[in-house]
């Protein structure tokens, strides 16, 4: 190839894909829990410590719902013997259920759960158009959509565009708790767009409503309003993350996490 068409095509600035995936060294991973090392003691200390209270104890389980995770690294600092980091931007997901990490207080162990599902094969574009929908958040996730497209990602190369209306749309790509006022605008562009069409829930905020979940002005996750294909956690979700949930959509990448087990990832 002609080094000039090279450049255009990739862009000096581009990194290879396994980089991306990587976390720089100065943030933090996610928590993954140990199931043997969750005595009393610890459950109710990592309990106390979180900000956000992604952790919580039932009955029968202790649970860790990366959806609720703002990423601050205490827990695996302080109790490194009962949490490790995972660090990793494959967090995309395409059921709920595998953000939340079940371990079983009778047998230590975490909950089984059947193998993650697959996206539609109509979805397995080798371009893939989407259209970006802020349903009520912080602008924070759509700050990271929009870096998902610069020299660094250049979410291009992987054929991944942005565009203006739903109807020249195969996805959307929703930010934010849906509030009431965007309920209906929402369900309105989404019935706009042609058949198949996908849906990824982008950032904790798409997810599980995080800080806003009690809001009485607040429907809740997207999945409330619209079904769901991928969900990319993060306080805010990174653009590799997201980029991960695209691969996903589309079939050219595979799920890493899975209610605590880990399996596939380029860096750990």
């Amino acid at each position: 190839m002609i080094p000039f068409l090279k450049t255009l095509t990739t862009g000096n600035l581009t990194k290879k894909l396994p980089e991306l995936m990587k976390l720089p060294p100065w943030a933090p991973g996610w928590p993954v829990l140990k199931p043997k090392a969750l005595n009393p003691r610890l459950r109710r200390d990592l309990q106390n410590l979180c900000p956000s209270s992604a952790f919580k104890e039932t009955t029968d389980e202790f649970q860790l719902d990366l959806a609720n995770c703002v990423l601050c690294g205490r827990c695996f600092k302080a109790f490194p013997d009962a949490v490790r980091e995972l660090r990793t931007q494959e967090v995309a997901v395409t059921r709920r259920q595998d953000l939340v990490q079940r371990v079983i207080l009778e047998t230590q162990m975490f909950a089984e759960l059947e193998p993650p599902t697959t996206t539609r094969k109509q979805l397995h574009l080798p371009t893939l158009a989407f259209r970006q929908v802020s349903a009520g958040n912080t602008g924070l996730d759509d700050s990271e959509i929009s870096l998902a497209g610069n020299p660094f990602n250049d979410m291009s190369r992987f054929g991944f565009s942005l565009v203006a209306s739903p109807r020249h749309a195969d996805a959307l790509l929703v930010t934010g708790p849906v509030s009431l006022n965007m309920k209906a605008a929402l369900e309105r562009t989404y019935q706009a767009m042609p058949e198949p069409k996908g849906v990824i829930a982008v950032g904790n905020e798409a997810i599980s409503g995080e800080m806003f979940a009690e809001s009485e002005q607040v429907v809740g996750g997207v999945d409330k309003v619209l079904p769901v294909d991928v969900y990319v956690p993060g306080s805010p979700a990174k653009p590799g993350s997201i980029l991960h949930g695209l691969l996903l959509l589309t079939g050219r990448s595979k799920q890493v996490l899975s209610a605590g087990r880990v399996t596939n990832t380029t860096s750990r």
